[in-house]
């Protein structure tokens, strides 16, 4: 007697591939979850490792000797002559004076600029400004030039806030402008064109 072989049912194939999928679908979900909680597990002792390496630290530090109130007489000797040198380069930079002779000069193809920094800065409370042109070229950077070592700008840097400040000769700026009495020249490049804005 031979054994008849059961002809399925669309129903019965559809049934068949559908469970199939989903223990393929479960096995798959599983293994991701699996992935996801080791993963977690191993930034979880990253993070305290980290954790415990700061708090260690910071304990060194409070146990330190060397940063403690407990100096010697020749440490507060030494610290003593650090803020006195300190104290000497501050008072070797003066901030220039209002009246200070100032050129402006327009390093850009916009016409007007210079009288129009000229202004911001007489706004400021500076006095003696001539404008001119540069005429080294377009500069894409503004800068100030002083012609005195010691001499701050800060005032003017806070005005102009993409230039860079050097110390240097007349002789080395190329304008249209006559340099004698000149202390500070504000060269104005197309990072500070306030006419395009």
């Amino acid at each position: 007697m031979a054994k008849r072989k059961k002809k399925q049912t669309a129903l019965g194939l559809f049934f068949s591939f559908f469970l199939k999928a989903i223990v393929i679908i479960l096995g798959l979900v599983i293994l991701a979850m699996s992935a996801y909680l080791i993963k977690a597990v191993l930034s979880t002792k990253a993070s305290e490792s980290e954790q415990t390496a700061e708090t260690d630290a910071f304990e060194d530090d409070q146990n330190d000797e060397l940063l403690t109130a407990e100096a010697t007489q020749d440490d507060a000797v030494l610290y003593e002559d650090e803020s006195v040198a300190g104290e000497e380069t501050a008072a070797a930079t003066t901030e220039l004076a209002m009246d200070a002779s100032i050129v402006v000069l327009n390093a850009t193809e916009t016409a007007g600029l210079a009288a129009a920094w000229k202004d911001k800065l007489t706004e400021q409370g500076y006095t003696n400004i001539q404008t001119g042109n540069y005429t080294g070229g377009n500069l894409d950077t503004s800068k100030i030039v002083v012609l005195t070592e010691g001499i701050s700008t800060n005032t003017i840097q806070g005005l102009v806030t993409n230039a860079t400040f050097e110390v240097g000769s007349a002789d080395s700026i190329s304008c249209d402008v006559s340099s004698e009495g000149v202390q500070a020249y504000v060269i104005i490049g197309g990072s500070d064109n306030i006419l395009a804005q």
